[in-house]
């Protein structure tokens, strides 16, 4: 696994301290933090802990710590009662800059990581037989965003959008049992999801199969009294969870025979009118995604309002004595409020999209109108930032927390949204084209000015910032880093208006000018990094 510049200097802080207080790193590790006051240096240790047992004033421990270490690439001083440490700018920059040019458009992943483990994320999962509505863009863009974050990281992604019991699958059950069943195990649920994950293998490499299969769905439309029949058989088969911990009648209905909570209402299976409902689905849902996946997590990226539910399917999982439902994770997320569109109040995604596309246009036409852009295709453009502005809008948010849509707001091209950082992108990009493009060749040494050594902090925090989104299934952590660049780049940037010896493109020095665009490079990359795990066009032109 490769450790980013920011995970070495910490690392090798806490190593440093451990050794002189005769303890193992482990124990230091979780002590050693980012300052709250970056004017004390970059990371920090508390020495609070430490008063009593060597009975001093934590400054006095502070101080006498601090004269014993000694960390290349570390300036290590006592502030009060902490030892800080700030990154020398030698090698700091270079590191810096040197691993996200050498990563590219792949900055902030690691693909050993996660090398030989599966995540399978349940999310959007649209009613198939209506458009899709915007209500649905939470666990579109959330679950979108945390599969790129575990594939940055390596592991292999099975996205699922869960459809019920009523589609191609079935078909796949069916065939699969007249090629691969035993009649004598047709009511075995467990010889059922092995059918199924053979024949699913087999619908993969043979054409024909799978045709057989979407064939027999379509007699199943057709209400054909034999495809029907099987279907209800193998339905029957499908929520007859008999095993531990069993299931008992109650009013006519089948509900999960375990203990509840007061005032819990019970795991229905099957309402008393015949029908089931959506935790015996589930139920049969999580067996086959263990059964085809051998997952190490199975995300479900779904609202808040199913906290309850999930909780109950887990447990049922666990009660029935599935080793693996721990590694079941309900992924919750809150409500959006204040939407509406100009053609009605029954809110549909691709009219948002167009929506916002519309907004877009007018203000990249009235950009080329004005002389300040120039493209040749400014419908693109406009679908492009349009995108940006709807999927930023959403993940910026914490994820966890209620929203407010407003227009005004998520299509600005100022301020936390999309356009700001597509534009911060395409004027890192714009600078570099009129730089005369990427220096082969820079000299880190020149980077010496307080916004440069701002600048290359924020984007050292890519790697680490990936990996604890991914871990929190929080995509805002990587939306809001990304603001953080942006807005740093633009003090850089506007620095160089008000003080000519500031400005990226120096016209009297060229190694100075190198070394710039060097950092400009970077930061464009980073740029563009981000915004591809959020799933945000990055357009070069704006």
């Amino acid at each position: 696994m490769s450790t980013s510049v920011y995970s070495r200097y910490r690392a090798a802080f806490a190593q440093a301290l451990a050794g002189a207080l005769g303890v193992p790193a482990a124990d230091i590790d979780s002590q050693v933090k980012p300052t709250v006051d970056p004017t004390h240096g970059d990371l920090s240790f508390a020495t609070f802990a430490l008063a009593k047992a060597q009975k001093k004033a934590p400054p006095a421990i502070a101080a006498s710590l601090a004269q014993s270490l000694q960390v290349p690439g570390l300036e290590v001083k006592a502030v009060g009662p902490y030892v800080n440490a700030r990154f020398l700018p030698l090698p700091f920059v270079q590191e810096v800059i040197d691993s996200v040019r050498l990563a590219g458009i792949a900055y902030g992943s690691d693909a050993e990581e996660g090398k030989g483990k599966t995540v399978v994320i349940d999310y959007s999962s649209p009613n198939i037989a209506k458009p899709i509505g915007f209500h649905h863009i939470r666990t579109t863009f959330l679950g979108h965003c945390i599969a790129n974050l575990y594939r940055a990281l390596g592991w292999r992604v099975e996205g699922v959008n869960y459809l019920g019991d009523w589609g191609k699958q079935f078909g796949l059950v069916a065939v699969g049992f007249q090629e691969f069943g035993k009649e004598e195990l047709r009511e075995d649920m467990a010889h059922l999801v092995q059918v199924y994950v053979q024949a699913n293998n087999r619908a993969k490499e043979d054409p024909a199969f799978d045709e057989k299969a979407r064939e027999f769905f379509r007699r199943m439309e057709a209400s054909e009294p034999e495809a029907l029949k099987l279907w209800n058989q193998f339905r029957e088969t499908s929520i007859k969870i008999a095993k531990k911990p069993g299931v008992k009648e109650s009013q006519g209905a089948i509900i999960v025979d375990m203990p509840y909570a007061e005032n819990e209402p019970p795991v229905l299976l099957k309402k008393n009118d015949g029908s089931t409902l959506y935790a015996t689905r589930d139920l049969a849902a999580a067996e086959d995604r263990h059964a085809r996946f051998n997952f190490d997590k199975s995300l479900y990226v779904v609202a808040q309002d199913q906290a309850l539910h999930f909780r109950q399917v887990f447990r049922t999982l666990t009660e029935m004595g599935q080793p693996w439902a721990d590694k079941c994770i309900h992924v919750p997320f809150g409500r959006i409020h204040g939407m509406s569109t100009r053609k009605g109040q029954v809110v549909e995604l691709d009219q948002v999209l167009d929506e916002s596309k519309e907004r877009v246009l007018k203000l990249v036409e009235a950009n080329i109108a004005s002389g300040n852009l120039v493209t040749d295709d400014p419908d693109g453009l406009a679908e492009q930032i349009g995108l940006g502005a709807i999927v930023f809008g959403d993940l910026k948010h914490n994820r966890a927390s209620d929203y407010n849509f407003d227009w005004d707001e998520v299509t600005s091209p100022e301020g936390h949204t999309g356009p700001y950082l597509q534009y911060a992108h395409a004027r890192s990009a714009s600078v570099l084209r009129k730089g005369g493009g990427v220096p082969a060749s820079y000299e880190p040494a020149l980077l010496t000015l307080p916004e440069e050594q701002a600048l290359v902090r924020e984007l050292m925090r890519l790697p680490d910032t990936v990996r604890a989104a991914a871990e929190q299934y929080e995509p805002s952590l990587v939306a809001r880093l990304l603001l953080d660049v942006a807005a740093a780049y633009s003090r850089y940037y506007t620095a160089g208006n008000k003080e000519r010896e500031k400005r990226i493109l120096v016209e009297d020095n060229d190694a100075l000018r190198a070394a710039r665009l060097a950092l400009t490079d970077a930061t464009r990359i980073t740029l563009a990094a981000g915004l591809t795990l959020l799933g945000i066009p990055t357009p070069e032109n704006m």
